[in-house]
């Protein structure tokens, strides 16, 4: 069987654990192979300083198509909040070939939980392959326990 490769991409600062998690699980769970992560800057234009927010879907766009970088899909992350049209924050979004999470919310301390590094990795995980799922073409799930859910 042919693996699947992903190409990681950090957009902005992103602490460099959750893009080492990622490297070590999504193979572990999905036939893939993911590349190094590379980076690039978060593009001004999509940031709305009256939300404190980034536009999801302007950052989804400036993503590179993975054939651009020799992948089969393209993942990027950022720690910036993100939200999409009437949706007040959005953990992921993702369009075929392209996905792309924010870490911002998935901590728990956003929510004023103790720091959990476990909790934390698990969450960082389990996004990542529901907008991996969608950029395959995957829609959601009725069965909560599926990460399509």
């Amino acid at each position: 069987m042919k693996l699947i490769r992903v190409a990681l991409i950090a957009f902005g600062e992103v602490d460099p654990a959750p893009c080492s998690w990622l490297m070590e699980d999504i193979p572990e769970i999905l036939f893939t192979r993911v590349e190094e992560c590379s980076s690039m800057p978060l593009s001004p234009r999509h940031f709305y300083p009256e939300r404190h927010q980034y536009l999801a879907d302007g950052l989804l766009s400036d993503l590179p198509w993975p054939g651009d970088s020799g992948a089969d899909l393209s993942l990027g992350i950022t720690g910036a909040d993100l939200f999409s049209g009437r949706m007040n924050c959005v953990f992921g979004i993702a369009c075929t070939g392209r996905a792309l999470i924010s870490t911002f919310r998935l901590r728990p301390e956003w929510y004023g939980d103790s720091p959990n590094p476990k909790v934390y990795r698990w969450r960082v995980l389990t996004e990542a392959v529901h907008e991996l799922g969608h950029a395959l073409g995957l829609s959601h799930c009725e069965y909560p326990g599926c990460v399509m859910y």
